[in-house]
């Protein structure tokens, strides 16, 4: 072998091997970031153990105006036209929901929803209103004259009789009503909804419609009516009176169909006696010495003369209805109480505890109170949960009669609990708790006692409250429902089932549709002096209003509530792993943590396609996967017992609790306060004909 031809081969492939360009090596590309949180229970996407944590979704609310004509670039606006960008100016960016009870006792409480709302306005075109306003014409009926018609035109009112009188139109109206053709509110509010994709909007989205007939050739006078709406347990047909001709209607549930969301406003009708929009002559209607802002009749825009019209333009009206009446109180109100009940262990049972106080005299209890009924209507609120009721009927003598009387003094002499800051209700409070607690002794774990007491009195023992939904006192937890009634009550119109349902609707969460809360201004306000405009709120399809016109929660009810709940099921979820985290079981309970994290990302969007019931289902599986499996593991998860937690009361600590703020008006306020269940204006307007 040549080892020299060899080792010269060898140099030479090195020499080359050296002149070679090195290869540059592929770069490992970064891993994609994996989503969510690294936990004890490991990685969550939604879930947030031991964090209070807000469900923000983005809402679109579509405004459409219907024989309202837009002002024009470079025109001036005339009273009657519409300028969008006064909608731009007045109408919220976002809200965030409160707890509006419990955060009246100086702490503010989310409720753990907000929203950041997408506006679409939308101008309809001419064949769509001449087939609604054909629809209205075709519709409707002619009808005499309501007494509140009668009076616009008068401007006065007999003081013994409350009858229009006048010899001849007032002078300082702009137009005589001449007509009443009235027309069924649900139908309308159904064709609206049925024909919303003519106008762009996909069905089921929160959609306004402010309505103008007067400027066409077709005009009639007109009112809307819910004529049969009556009271469950007398037949009292309360639709049936002028005091229930309606402006706005809307929220309606249809069965087999999709979720409607529409509510309509139309300022060309009535006008509106819910709002005591027939006087346009006094600034203040209610008499508590304020100017009540509200919205005239349409034709009363811009008018020169001497009345409440007089220099208003429409447009920025129509802005002020849209917030603080359709998206704070109908679209997406913050709730009077806490719907998780006993948080962070909710109950899975809900018995009506009915406690039935009978006087003797008073009305047969079967023909003022269907319990069936009541459990039928009241459970949509919970779906998840399943409802009984108890009745316990005793005599309304003795002890519990005088604490009755206690709740209604009359005379500072009367006052029965001087030690207390609720001098009136303390001494029935104080009745029920005992009562509440010796049946919570023999009632079986994971059920919620609602204790609702009926008083059927025999004599006229108060001025006309219906009901109360109260709180603990303490920490604006939902403890008692009262509801009265009394042969004044009865002759009126009214039984038992209706007004439990109503304040039921309130202590498992629900607000009324004329008072609530403005997040962005930090505003309380109600149907009073600058809001006054906002008692149109009570013109929707739910139980919480005080027209009578509804028997049951409507959809902007069932949303709500559906909200509250998903989002109550996540935070009691949060709150519940935080518990586990600090007994150091968290690997027992990884599995289910991780389902319930699915679970609740899966609800996130069904929340965001506005399928809320769809949501709180998948929180609730989510959440009652998470509670067995801490409980399994040996983790104590407490339910929240008001009762068992209360000051100055015996055996307990005594001294005072925080102290509510509380607003016997409904003056708009800074904060958050609690308005009453009803003003004596209120039930003026309840009671009128």
């Amino acid at each position: 072998m040549n080892h020299k031809l060899v080792a010269t081969a060898l140099l030479g492939a090195a020499l080359l091997a050296g002149c070679t360009k090195p290869t540059t090596p592929t770069p490992t590309p970064n891993p994609a970031p994996v989503p969510g949180t690294q936990t004890d229970f490991g990685r969550l996407q939604t879930l947030k153990p031991g964090t209070q944590d807000t469900i923000n979704t983005k809402l679109k609310v579509n405004i459409v105006f219907v024989g309202y004509r837009q002002t024009l670039p470079g025109q001036v606006a005339t009273a009657r036209q519409v300028s969008t960008d006064d909608f731009k100016e007045i109408l919220p960016a976002s809200y965030d929901a409160v707890n509006r009870i419990p955060s009246a006792y100086g702490r503010t409480e989310k409720t753990g929803t907000s929203f950041d709302f997408d506006y679409n306005y939308v101008f309809a075109n001419q064949s769509f209103e001449d087939d609604f306003f054909k629809f209205l014409s075709d519709t409707g009926t002619a009808r005499n004259l309501t007494v509140q018609q009668g009076i616009y035109n008068c401007q006065g009112a007999n003081p013994e009789t409350g009858a229009p009188d006048c010899a001849a139109p007032a002078e300082n109206i702009n137009r005589v009503i001449t007509g009443n053709h009235e027309i069924d509110a649900l139908k309308t509010e159904n064709w609206l909804a049925d024909n919303v994709s003519r106008v762009g909007v996909k069905p089921g989205e929160y959609t306004i419609y402010f309505v103008n007939w007067y400027d066409r050739p077709d005009f009639k006078f007109h009112s809307y009516t819910r004529a049969d709406a009556a009271d469950t347990d007398t037949g009292t047909k309360f639709g049936a009176r002028g005091s229930r001709r309606l402006i706005a209607w809307g929220g309606s549930t249809r069965d087999s169909a999709a979720a409607q969301r529409v509510w309509f406003y139309d300022l060309s009708a009535n006008p509106d006696p819910w709002t005591d929009a027939y006087d346009v002559t006094n600034p203040d209607v209610d008499g508590d010495g304020a100017t009540d802002y509200r919205m005239p009749p349409i034709w009363e825009y811009g008018t020169r003369k001497a009345s409440i019209g007089y220099g208003r333009k429409v447009s920025p009206d129509l802005a002020l209805v849209a917030r603080y009446t359709a998206i704070n109180l109908l679209f997406t109100p913050s709730p009077i109480y806490r719907a998780a009940l006993t948080p962070p262990d909710m109950p899975e049972k809900i018995n009506l505890d009915l406690h039935l106080e009978q006087g003797d005299g008073a009305a047969a209890p079967a023909t003022v109170l269907n319990q069936t009924l009541l459990q039928d209507r009241v459970k949509v609120l919970q779906p998840f949960t399943t409802f009984s009721n108890t009745t316990k009927q005793t005599a309304l003598d003795g002890d519990l009669a005088d604490v009755y009387k206690c709740f209604f003094p009359v005379e500072a002499e009367d006052i029965c609990s001087p030690n207390y800051a609720d001098f009136s209700g303390e001494k029935l409070f104080q009745f029920g708790v005992k009562e509440l607690r010796e049946t919570y002794k023999t009632t079986p774990a994971g059920t919620y006692q609602l204790p609702i007491y009926l008083f059927n009195d025999r004599a006229n023992s108060q001025g006309g409250l219906l009901g109360v939904a109260y709180d603990d006192g303490e920490t604006g937890t939902q403890s008692f429902v009262y509801s009265f009634l009394t042969p004044d009550l009865k002759a009126a119109g009214y039984g038992f089932t209706d007004t439990t349902v109503h304040e039921a609707g309130h202590h498992l969460s629900l607000s009324h549709p004329h008072d609530g809360y403005d997040s962005e201004q930090n505003l309380s306000y109600g149907p009073g002096g600058d809001f006054y405009f906002v008692n149109t709120g009570d013109q929707s399809a739910s139980i919480m209003s005080y027209n009578d016109l509804s028997r049951t929660f409507g959809q902007f009810n069932l949303d709500s509530q559906y909200r509250y709940l998903t989002a109550a099921y996540l935070n009691n979820t949060n709150a519940i792993l935080e518990l586990v985290r600090r007994a150091n079981k968290a690997s027992p309970v990884s599995i289910a943590a991780q389902s319930a994290d699915s679970k609740f990302s899966q609800a996130k969007t069904k929340y965001d396609a506005l399928d809320y019931l769809g949501a709180a289902q998948l929180a609730h599986e989510g959440y009652r996967g998470v509670l067995i499996a801490a409980k399994a593991a040996g983790v104590p998860v407490t339910a929240y017992k008001w009762y068992e937690n209360l000051n100055g009361l015996e055996g307990l600590s005594v001294g005072q609790g925080a102290k509510m703020r509380f607003s016997p008006t409904f003056k708009a306020q800074t904060g958050v306060v609690a308005f009453p269940e009803e003003t004596a204006n209120q039930r003026r307007l309840r009671l009128s004909r």
